[in-house]
C-alpha cells in the first residue's frame, strides 16, 4: 500500500493512544480494531508496528486493570527500532517501565522512567506528560518515597484537571489519599477521598475504589463501624465486586469482617 496508508495508521494509533490515556475504555476498544484493520492493509513498516506494540501494551493495562497475569510484554524485537526516533525511544522506555511496575519490579521501573523523562521534551503532549508523572509517582509511592511521590502525582493531577480527564484525576486523588495515610494524616486523606466521591458521580468503578479507600482509611484509625459502611458501599457496585482483588487487599477485608464478628460475640 502507499505511504499515505502508513501515515493514516499512525494518526489512528495516536487517536487510540489518546483514548487509552483518558481511560475511555469503549472508545479505545473500537479504535484498536480500526487500527488493526489499517495495519492489515499497510505495507510492512517497522516504526508503525513498534508504535502499535507499545500502545497495545498500554491498552491491555487499561482493559485488564493492571492484572499482571493477563499482561504479556516482549519489547526486545523493537528496542533497536526505538533508538532511531526520540518519541518512540521515550515510549519504549516508558512502557517498559510500566511493565516493570505491573510486575512489582519498582527499582527497575524507576530506572526506565528516568531514561524516559530525559526524552519527555520531544513528546510535547500534555496528556502524555500527566501520564508519565502519574506513573513515576506511583513507583515512588511503592518505594516509600512519599514526598517525591506526592509531588509527581499532584503535577499529574493538575494537568488531568486542565484536560478534564476525570478518571485519571480521581486515580491521582486516591493515591494522594494513600500517601497522606502513610504520613499519618487520615483527616487529610479523608478530605481528598470525599472530594473525589463527589466528582465520581456516575463512574461505578471509581465510586467503588474511593469507597474502599475510605474504608481502609477508617480501618487505619480503628473506626470499624464506619469502615464497614464504606466497605459494604464499595461492594455494592457490581463492577467492583466482580473485579479480582489483590490477595493483600482481600486479606484485609476478610480480617476486618472476622474481627467485627468476634467483637459482636464478646
Amino acid at each position: 500500500m502507499s505511504i499515505m496508508t502508513a501515515e493514516k495508521a499512525g494518526a489512528k494509533i495516536v487517536e487510540w493512544y489518546s483514548c487509552v490515556i483518558a481511560k475511555s475504555h469503549d472508545q479505545a476498544i473500537l479504535l484498536k480494531e480500526e487500527v488493526k484493520q489499517l495495519l492489515s492493509e499497510m505495507k510492512d513498516n517497522d516504526k508503525i508496528l513498534a508504535y502499535y506494540s507499545l500502545v497495545e501494551f498500554r491498552h491491555d493495562m487499561l482493559i485488564n486493570r493492571y492484572n499482571k497475569n493477563e499482561l504479556q510484554a516482549d519489547f526486545q524485537n523493537i528496542e533497536h527500532i526505538a533508538k532511531i526516533d526520540n518519541i518512540l525511544k521515550y515510549l519504549y522506555y516508558f512502557v517498559s517501565g510500566q511493565s516493570e511496575y505491573v510486575n512489582e519490579r519498582y527499582r527497575s521501573a524507576i530506572k526506565l522512567f528516568n531514561k524516559a523523562q530525559r526524552l519527555l521534551e520531544y513528546v510535547n503532549d500534555e496528556a502524555e506528560e500527566a501520564e508519565f508523572y502519574q506513573y513515576s509517582g506511583l513507583v515512588y509511592y511503592r518505594l516509600n518515597q512519599y514526598l517525591v511521590a506526592a509531588s509527581h502525582i499532584e503535577h499529574a493531577k493538575v494537568i488531568f484537571d486542565r484536560l478534564e480527564y476525570t478518571e485519571p484525576s480521581l486515580n491521582c486523588q486516591i493515591v494522594l489519599a494513600g500517601i497522606y495515610q502513610e504520613l499519618h494524616n487520615p483527616k487529610k486523606a479523608e478530605d481528598i477521598l470525599l472530594d473525589g466521591l463527589e466528582k465520581a458521580t456516575d463512574n461505578d468503578v471509581m465510586l467503588g475504589l474511593i469507597n474502599r479507600s475510605l474504608g481502609l482509611n477508617k480501618l487505619g484509625i480503628k473506626d470499624y463501624n464506619q469502615a464497614e459502611v464504606y466497605f459494604r458501599q464499595a461492594l455494592s457496585f457490581k463492577v467492583h465486586r466482580m473485579q479480582r482483588l489483590e490477595l493483600k487487599q482481600h486479606t484485609i477485608l476478610v480480617t476486618f469482617f472476622s474481627t467485627k464478628a468476634n467483637m459482636k460475640r464478646q
